[in-house]
C-alpha cells in the first residue's frame, strides 16, 4: 500500500498492510540531529518553483527544506496541504519592536505580541514557546476592526497557481501521505485573538461578543475553504482541525458551555464538509480532553491526535469507551521512547498489539519529536517500530 492508503484505511478501520507511522519533527531536533550525523545533502529538498517577486516569468530551483520522513521511513500528517489561507489579510507586518538582554519583543501576523527568548540565552531558541502577552481582540469596537481582515472572498486567499484541473490530476497522483485541509477550531480561533484567560472571561462577562465572533468564523470557515472542498471533495483525505483547548488536567472549556457556545457552530461546519464526502475529521489538542471528547464526537470528529501521555491520555482506555467512534493517533510516551532500550521497547509492546488488533490507529509519539532525542536514540526507535507494524 501507499503511505496515502494506509492512513486513509487506518482512519476508517479498514484493513492495512502495516500500522501507519506517523511523526512530525521540531525544526531544533532536526538540528540537532545535523550535528549528530544526519546526513543533509540525502534529505534536502530542491524543487523547481516560480519566480515570486514578480519580475521575472522564470522558474529556478529553490532549497525547500528537508525531508526526514522518507529517510526515517514515517509520514507526516501534513502530506499535501490544501493551500487555502485562513488567516487575516492583511496581515500584521511581523517585526521586532524592542529587545534587552534576555528577550526580544514581537509583533506577531495575527496582530498579538510576544516575547521570546534570545538566541543564546538557552541551549534552544525556538523550541521554547514564546510568551505571548497582548492580543489585537480585546473588546466588540477591536472585534469589528480585527473582522476586516476576515474576509473569505478576498482572493489572495488561493495560490496564484490554482488551477483546478491541475490540481485534481496532481491530488490524484499524490501518494507520500494523506492531502490535508488544515482549519482553526472554534476555541482556539477566540484563544488566538483574544489569550486563554481573556477568552475564558469573555464567556461569561461578554457571551455577545464571544457569540458574534465564532458566528463569524462558521461563516469565514465555510466560505474561505468553499471552492477548495466543492471542487476536491473526497480528494481530501483528512481535517486536521486544530483545537488546542485542555490543559494537563483538563479541558479550558466546561462541558457546558462547550455544547452552548461550540457544538451548534461544529455541527455546520462539519455538515459542510460531510456533504462534500469529507468525513475524516481529526481534532489537535494538547492536554487532557476526556471531558469534552463525548461532545466533539456528537460535532462530527471522528479522531484525535496526539494523545499526550503526561496528561493523562491513553489509547487502550480510549479505545474501550470508544470504539470505532473515534481513530487515534500517537500515545506513545516521548519520554520512555527517547530513553532507548528496554524502556522503549516497553513503551510500544504495551500499546500496539491492542492497537494492531483493534485498528483505527496511527502509530507515533504523543506529541512532535523533542530535542531531548539524540539520532541514536531515534533511528533505535524507528527500527524497532518498523519491524513491529507489519500486518501478517
Amino acid at each position: 500500500m501507499t503511505a496515502r492508503e494506509r492512513i486513509r484505511n487506518a482512519m476508517d478501520f479498514k484493513d492495512v498492510d502495516a500500522i501507519p507511522w506517523v511523526e512530525s519533527f521540531y525544526e531544533e531536533t532536526l538540528m540537532k540531529f545535523f550535528s549528530e550525523g544526519l546526513p543533509a545533502n540525502e534529505i534536502a529538498v530542491v524543487e523547481w518553483v516560480m519566480s515570486q517577486d514578480g519580475l521575472q516569468i522564470l522558474n529556478w530551483p529553490k532549497f525547500m527544506g528537508f525531508d526526514p520522513y522518507s529517510y526515517f521511513g514515517c509520514s507526516t500528517f501534513w502530506g499535501r496541504v490544501v493551500p487555502v489561507d485562513i488567516g487575516p489579510i492583511p496581515r500584521f507586518k511581523q517585526r521586532k519592536i524592542s529587545e534587552n538582554a534576555r528577550h526580544e519583543e514581537y509583533i506577531m501576523e495575527t496582530g498579538a505580541r510576544s516575547r521570546r527568548l534570545k538566541k543564546g540565552v538557552t541551549k534552544t531558541t525556538w523550541y521554547t514557546m514564546p510568551q505571548f502577552y497582548e492580543f489585537p481582540v480585546k473588546d466588540k469596537k477591536s472585534w469589528e476592526q480585527y473582522k476586516v481582515r476576515l474576509n473569505p472572498e478576498d482572493p489572495r486567499r488561493y495560490p496564484k497557481d490554482w488551477e483546478e484541473d491541475g490540481y485534481l490530476q496532481f491530488l490524484d497522483e499524490y501518494e507520500k501521505g494523506p492531502v490535508m485541509l488544515s482549519i482553526t477550531g472554534f476555541y482556539a480561533f477566540g484563544a488566538e485573538l483574544m489569550g486563554i484567560p481573556n477568552f475564558n472571561v469573555a464567556f461569561y462577562k461578554d457571551p455577545e461578543l464571544v457569540e458574534d465572533m465564532l458566528s463569524h468564523w462558521e461563516y469565514f470557515t465555510i466560505e474561505s475553504v468553499r471552492q477548495a472542498v466543492e471542487t476536491l471533495k473526497d480528494r481530501i483525505d483528512m481535517v486536521f482541525w486544530w483545537e488546542d483547548m485542555a490543559e494537563k488536567h483538563g479541558p479550558n472549556i466546561s462541558p457546558k458551555l462547550y455544547r452552548e457556545f461550540l457544538l451548534p457552530h461544529y455541527k455546520k461546519a462539519i455538515g459542510f464538509l460531510n456533504n462534500n464526502k469529507i468525513c475524516r475529521i481529526m481534532m489537535d489538542s494538547d492536554g487532557n480532553t476526556q471531558a469534552i471528547l463525548d461532545l466533539a464526537i456528537e460535532a462530527g470528529i471522528t479522531g484525535h491526535w496526539p494523545l499526550e501521555v503526561n496528561s493523562g491520555m491513553d489509547v487502550r482506555s480510549l479505545r474501550k469507551r470508544y470504539g470505532k467512534k473515534l481513530f487515534l493517533a500517537g500515545n506513545f510516551d516521548k519520554r520512555e521512547i527517547a530513553k532507548g532500550g528496554e524502556a522503549m521497547r516497553k513503551e510500544i509492546d504495551s500499546k500496539l498489539p491492542l492497537m494492531k488488533e483493534t485498528g483505527g490507529y496511527v502509530a507515533g509519539l504523543d506529541h512532535l519529536v523533542h530535542v531531548e532525542f539524540t539520532l541514536d536514540r531515534f533511528r533505535e526507535y524507528a527500527a524497532y517500530l518498523k519491524q513491529k507494524l507489519i500486518v501478517e
